[in-house]
């Protein structure tokens, strides 16, 4: 049996003789490549060659950034989420009527599209410096939505936008994959549904959740136009050649919210897999995130394979209970954590007890593709994969004997899923004040913070009782699953609209000034929205925030902590190339003599408490909430 012939097997829900595995080297070759640190004996060979010599399966995703492109031409429209790979299974092209100017400036590429009802512009890149960290796709640093105008003209590029096959590229890549593996092909774009895309392309991660609340009737008519572009792409694709589907992905039960899921997403998930099945293809979506309170959304999607699943550790749910979960509807595919490759994250003895309980966990190892969740990570140690490799191939023989998964209790599921609770506070006189920042209601609450004013009620007793204690549950709703991301926003901006009717009421005419917090994502990292997460919630407790920004230099941390003189750094990383970092920030403190004056907190998804204390970091947070309660702990409030 070739390994195409086992994967699709599996897919399909037919008991194979062994589990395949299929570690994806791609990313993981590219950066290596670069640095020119490839293992001397793969010096002169290709992802796939590397993957048949040591007897392992290939998988390959369209698009793949990695391996593709052509010329910058390829990703050139990134920023729209579009893109036109000589692989893909269908390419697009612009009405007549829209003109495209493209300016390079410093690195990047500046677009602007000029239609009949209107302009837009989009600003990004992807350099060499970020492809040897690790990064295979451009970096958006102009969103094309900015303000409402720019609705109309973006949903005139999708309306009008044209769909040809390209059915000949597409089988030229799947017969060059041939029998060592599969070729998934790609959905409309990396987004599972028009909303899901107009989150994930056309505006910043946290002014998206603004503009759902503010411009939501602009939003669902953006999003009919881009369906028309997604329905002429699935067209192509349902008629096309490869057995598999990829359609959207990146999944995260806080970003992706259960009901947003539930109204944006699912309809467009069940749609796109009644579609495919009658053509006999094979749906697969991108899993990678943190799906705990997502699992039955997910489960009902009509996925026939859950894609790049990320277990415990780097999230909550364990594989264990993913197969429990998902393996009588879907294939798993994944299921080892990335942090385990790799020497800072994780022990040979920690690889080898996850692999234990694993084999323990998902038996009888039906419906399951073992690989690296997302992909192998650049700077992973190759034995580990030998490792994995030889152990699946001595204990991965089906049917597996054991059992030691715990599905999700369904009182897991309703917290995870739940909203925020708008319970009264104890405190009648403030109970309108927590109401309206529980409902993220700006207006209604600096109305109600001048109401109290007038009554003579301090400010200091309205802020510390009322906005900063609410937010403080807000943090531990959000920790526990029971607050959203949007939530939390909403909830902080409403938070900033009362306190400009507040401060001036405040001792000395302004807010007190909070403990000092100096953060940033580190240098080579473009990741932004946990580190955002972390200085909404900081700031909403009271602390004094000074945001450095993405891609943050040692050098600009040291002369940042100098001047500002924080009694707390923090620093996040999400991708694993650029984890080591924060070891130089910490080094370079200590050389400039400021180590002793500030605490170091570093979080982000490949980073554990191990790493931390590998570092000299004083402490380690796995998100937003929990970087509040570490924070205080840290200056010795809690």
């Amino acid at each position: 049996m070739t390994h195409r012939e086992r994967i699709l097997r599996v897919m399909r829900g037919e008991r194979v003789d062994v589990i395949p595995f299929v570690p994806r080297l791609d990313l993981w070759w590219i950066a290596n490549a670069l640095r020119g640190t490839l293992p001397e004996r793969f010096r002169e060979k290709k992802p796939d060659e590397i993957a048949k010599e040591m007897g392992w399966a290939c998988y390959h995703m369209v698009p793949d950034f990695t391996n593709m492109m052509r010329g910058p031409e390829d990703i050139l429209h990134r920023a729209l989420g579009l893109y036109n790979f000589k692989q893909s299974v269908y390419t697009s092209r612009f009405s007549s009527q829209v003109e495209i100017q493209v300016e390079d400036r410093d690195g990047r590429q500046v677009i602007e599209y000029h239609t009949p009802v209107g302009s837009v512009r989009t600003a990004g890149g992807l350099t060499e410096a970020m492809q040897r960290a690790g990064a295979s796709l451009g970096w958006t640093q102009e969103h094309a939505i900015k303000v409402p105008q720019d609705y109309k003209v973006v949903g005139y590029l999708f309306e009008n936008l044209e769909v040809f096959p390209n059915y000949e590229g597409a089988r030229a890549y799947q017969e060059d994959v041939g029998d060592c593996g599969v070729v998934a092909v790609g959905g409309a774009s990396l987004a599972a549904s028009p909303m899901h895309h107009i989150q994930k392309e056309f505006l910043d991660p946290t002014q998206f959740f603004y503009a759902y609340k503010d411009h939501y009737p602009l939003m669902v008519e953006l999003a009919e136009k881009v369906g028309v572009y997604f329905e002429k792409a699935l067209r192509v694709i349902e008629d096309g050649p490869g057995d598999v589907v990829l359609w959207g992905g990146n999944y995260d039960d806080m970003l992706t919210y259960p009901p947003y899921f539930e109204k944006e997403i699912l309809p467009w998930l069940q749609k796109v897999s009644e579609r495919l099945s009658g053509k006999g293809k094979i749906l697969a979506t991108h899993t990678d995130g943190e799906n705990q309170g997502l699992m039955d959304l997910i489960r009902e999607c009509g996925a026939q394979v859950a894609e790049s699943v990320t277990p415990f550790p780097m999230t909550r749910v364990t594989i264990g209970e993913y197969y429990a979960r998902w393996s009588d509807r879907m294939t798993i595919m994944g299921g080892i954590p990335e942090c385990l490759l790799l020497e800072e994250t994780g022990s040979e003895e920690d690889l080898d007890a996850y692999l234990d309980d694993l084999f323990r966990s998902v038996a009888p190892g039906d419906r399951l593709i073992l690989g690296i969740a997302d992909s192998t990570p650049p700077n992973a140690v190759f034995d580990r994969l030998i490792r994995i490799g030889d152990r699946i191939a001595e204990e991965g023989r089906l049917p597996l004997e054991g059992g030691g998964a715990r599905p999700l209790s369904g009182e897991e599921m309703a917290r995870a899923a739940a909203r925020v609770s708008s319970t009264a506070p104890a405190e009648e006189t403030l109970a309108g004040v927590r109401e309206a920042l529980l409902g993220g209601d700006g207006e209604a609450l600096a109305r109600r913070v001048e109401e109290l004013i007038s009554r003579g009620v301090p400010a200091k007793e309205i802020l510390e009782r009322g906005m900063l204690r609410t937010m403080e549950e807000i943090g531990e709703g959000f920790k526990t699953g029971e607050v959203f991301i949007p939530e939390v926003l909403l909830s902080a901006r409403a938070m900033n609209q009362a306190l400009l009717v507040l401060e001036p009421h405040l001792a000395g005419g302004k807010r007190e000034a909070g403990r000092k917090v100096l953060i940033g994502t580190v240098s080579g990292d473009l990741h932004d929205i946990g580190k955002n997460m972390v200085v909404i919630m900081l700031r909403g407790v009271g602390f004094e925030i000074r945001d450095a920004g993405i891609n943050v230099t040692t050098e600009e941390f040291v002369r940042e902590v100098r001047e500002y003189q924080p009694e707390i750094l923090g620093m996040s990383a999400l991708l694993t190339t650029t984890m080591p970092e924060m070891r130089k920030v910490i080094a370079a403190l200590e050389e400039a003599g400021l180590r002793e004056g500030v605490k170091v907190l570093v979080g982000g998804a490949p980073v554990n408490q191990r790493f931390a204390a590998e570092i000299g970091a004083d402490a380690y947070a796995p998100d937003a909430g929990a970087a509040v309660e570490t924070a205080k702990r840290l200056l010795g409030g809690g």
